[in-house]
């Protein structure tokens, strides 16, 4: 039986990405106020993680970072192993990633900073935007 209200189910819209985008926004405005300089720092200082533990604040950004959707997503590539890395963008299933010109790195460790740096400015750009 259907409630009152709905007459044909195929017309009602699924509501799901409507809550997905008001916590995502609520979860983006959370991580922008973890993005002080200390945690910048402490992430240069410690990219990979495995010296030393993240804190709970870092390892929380990183953990939002990571789950956010592939493509759009920026990666480090190899250039020249150990020597050259580079920053590139995720594209569409089968066509190749989207390399960005001026990202040179000497060190993987670097290369992920520097992604970070980027991924952390999108966020805070997002969390402006949606404040206007």
């Amino acid at each position: 039986m259907l409630s009152a209200g709905i007459s044909d189910p195929r017309a009602y819209r699924d509501r799901q990405q409507d809550w997905y985008a008001h916590f995502d926004r609520t979860r983006r405005r959370e991580i922008a106020s973890l993005l002080t300089e200390e945690l910048i720092a402490e992430h240069a200082a410690n990219p990979i993680g495995y010296r030393d533990f993240h804190s709970p604040q870092l390892q929380r950004v990183l953990n939002y970072m990571r789950t956010q959707p592939v493509l759009g997503k920026y990666f480090v590539y190899t250039r020249k192993a150990w020597q050259d890395y580079g920053i590139a963008v995720i594209q569409d299933r089968g066509e190749p990633p989207h390399i960005l010109e001026g990202h040179s790195y000497e060190s993987e460790a670097a290369a992920m900073h520097a992604v970070f740096l980027l991924r952390a400015q999108e966020i805070r750009d997002s969390v402006r935007e949606s404040a206007r």
